[in-house]
């Protein structure tokens, strides 16, 4: 086969090779950009999500010690010390970080204090200091930046009695950031780029002009 021919056919199959090659890699783009929104989507609640929770349970409590009802302090501290263990573990400011620990602390001072009584009285002031430490976190958490949360924030671990006047807290929902596709959308359709073979004539591989051999 003539030399350019086969130089020629050899470039052809280069050209082609490098077009399937550069498909793949844009499959492999945007495979990772959706893994990237779904680890996104994962860590959504935010620091902000627990201020706005612990906001709730801090109208919920003082509600609940203005009523003064004991069934539905228990309950609160039950729930608040879970979703400050949640913030205790995230990367947030040391101000808000300390701010959790002295509240822990009260709460756990309440729930040493409160069996056994019916009436909030004797333990009046703590409620009232734990109230306070657990508005001022609020303000912290919603005051920073959002740091995302290591886990979600927890289920109910017993259910809040209903107080007058105030709404039971519930988990705010997060929405999915603006212009993402949903975690369960799929993967987009990556059309194969076009590659036509160029429209080249194949070289002239013209006849040597040898004369014949001599017959003796």
């Amino acid at each position: 086969m003539n030399v350019r021919l086969i130089r020629f056919v050899a470039g052809l199959a280069a050209t082609a090779m490098v077009s399937v090659l550069g498909a793949g890699m844009a499959n492999a783009s945007t495979a990772d950009r959706v893994e990237s929104r779904i680890e996104s989507a994962a860590a959504s609640q935010t620091t902000h999500t627990a201020g706005e929770y612990l906001q709730q349970l801090h109208d919920y409590l003082a509600a609940a010690v203005t009523s003064d009802d004991v069934a539905a302090v228990q309950a609160a501290v039950a729930q608040l010390r879970p979703v400050l263990g949640v913030v205790a573990e995230a990367p947030a400011e040391r101000a808000a970080l300390v701010l959790t620990d002295r509240v822990d602390a009260e709460a756990a001072q309440v729930e040493r204090d409160l069996p056994g009584l019916t009436l909030l009285a004797p333990i009046t002031g703590l409620l009232t200091s734990l109230l306070t430490t657990l508005l001022d976190l609020v303000t912290s958490l919603l005051g920073g930046l959002p740091v995302p949360l290591p886990v979600p924030l927890p289920e109910l671990p017993v259910p809040l009695p209903e107080v007058p006047g105030v709404p039971l807290p519930e988990v705010p929902e997060v929405p999915a950031p603006g212009g993402e596709p949903p975690v369960d959308a799929p993967l987009p359709e990556v059309p194969l780029p076009d590659a036509p073979l160029p429209d080249a004539p194949l070289p002239d591989a013209p006849v040597p002009d040898a004369p014949l051999p001599a017959v003796p």
